[in-house]
């Protein structure tokens, strides 16, 4: 009902964005659906856009029409959400979609990211997920990518996103 409320007060002045920074954390799966429900309602209704801050993969595999994927707080590939969970570009998002559990791999041990995020007061020099990274070259210690296209609508910051990009997920 919190979550409702705050949706009520966000949407009062009829904003052109509504900006919903884990709107769905703590929620049973039922009022989750209610509330990503009742967002792409308004989104509808009030032809406002929804920028959806969250750490749920799950929510961003149904709602999402177009995401950005950050690591260490820099965005590390952007594009149509279709496109980008179906062919990642970047090793992090790779990472993150192999590490969903399936319900296929059922008793079966999860796929973890090895190693931590870094501190943000000490970012690695180059790539920041190159420590944790099993496509890293030594390229990747020195060289910080940008984010560039790598596909029509699609931008990466990985010096081996050609690669990548066409590399089923696992």
């Amino acid at each position: 009902m919190r979550q409702r409320i705050l949706i009520a007060m966000a949407i009062a002045l009829e904003p052109s964005l509504l900006i919903a920074d884990e709107p769905t954390t703590a929620l049973d799966v039922t009022v989750q659906a209610q509330i990503l429900d009742l967002l792409g309602s308004l989104r509808d209704q009030l032809g406002m856009g929804v920028l959806l801050i969250t750490h749920d993969l799950g929510v961003v595999m149904e709602v999402a029409d177009s995401l950005a994927v950050m690591y260490a707080g820099r965005i590390v590939e952007s594009g149509d959400a279709d496109s980008v969970l179906g062919h990642p570009a970047h090793p992090y998002t790779e990472a993150l979609l192999r590490s969903v559990p399936q319900a296929a791999m059922r008793g079966s041990d999860l796929l973890t990211i090895p190693g931590s995020p870094p501190s943000p007061a000490r970012i690695p020099q180059g790539c920041s997920f190159h420590p944790r990274c099993h496509w890293a070259v030594d390229a990747c210690a020195t060289t910080r990518p940008l984010l560039t296209e790598v596909a029509p609508g699609r931008r990466a910051a990985c010096l081996r996103s050609e690669e990548l990009i066409g590399e089923p997920v696992h």
